[in-house]
């Protein structure tokens, strides 16, 4: 039976860690829907590298995505290229038709050195003192997001880095830090008007 042509399918990649320790394997999560709701089940997934190499596969599982009606999906493992690497690669799905395109979905990894050091991060609101869940933490290619408490850790290496935090109708300036090990550091983001001008990312 024919399927209808209108149906396309969208392909995803998500759950990609940020930053990936070089030489070792990181895992991702590929999805896949149907716009007309269809099965997905078994296609297969593969995951080449820049030069076309297959560095992953495996194939959907019987059931979608909790909480979805047919989102597809599957787990793989792909190894990290070396320290301070910006690798590109491209996830493709395969449908069972063999008469069918493949779809794909493209994503990049930075691999750095394995962290040796912790950074802990208390984030409050300037003037309320309150704690602020949700702040985007980036230092260098480490991101953290804090939690309900203002609180997040992040596994970084040892250097120099600028620290940005992004909150929506926050602001912070960046923040020169050195990390020579483990650390505990207290900031603190000023509540602005979301249709304040500033109101964005700092950069």
């Amino acid at each position: 039976m024919a399927h209808d042509q209108k149906d396309t399918i969208s392909l995803a990649v998500w759950n990609v860690p940020m930053p990936v320790i070089a030489g070792e394997p990181f895992s991702i999560k590929v999805g896949a829907k149907s716009s007309a709701g269809r099965a997905l089940s078994g296609c297969r997934v593969e995951v080449s590298d820049a030069a076309g190499a297959v560095v992953a596969s495996g194939t959907f599982v019987d059931a979608p995505w909790a909480g979805t009606e047919a989102l597809y999906w599957t787990a793989l493992d792909v190894l990290a290229p070396r320290a301070g690497q910006v690798a590109d690669y491209t996830a493709r799905c395969f449908p069972a038709e063999s008469s069918a395109e493949a779809v794909a979905s493209r994503f990049s990894v930075t691999a750095t050195e394995k962290p040796e050091c912790t950074l802990s991060v208390q984030i409050k609101e300037q003037n309320t003192a309150e704690a602020l869940g949700g702040v985007e933490i980036r230092l260098g290619s480490f991101h953290a997001r804090t939690d309900a408490s203002g609180h997040a850790e992040l596994r970084v290496c040892k250097g120099g880095y600028q620290l940005h935090l992004w909150r929506t109708g926050h602001l912070a300036p960046p923040r020169a830090i050195r990390v020579d090990g483990d650390a505990r550091i207290a900031l603190t983001m000023l509540h602005v008007p979301e249709e304040h001008p500033d109101a964005r990312w700092v950069r």
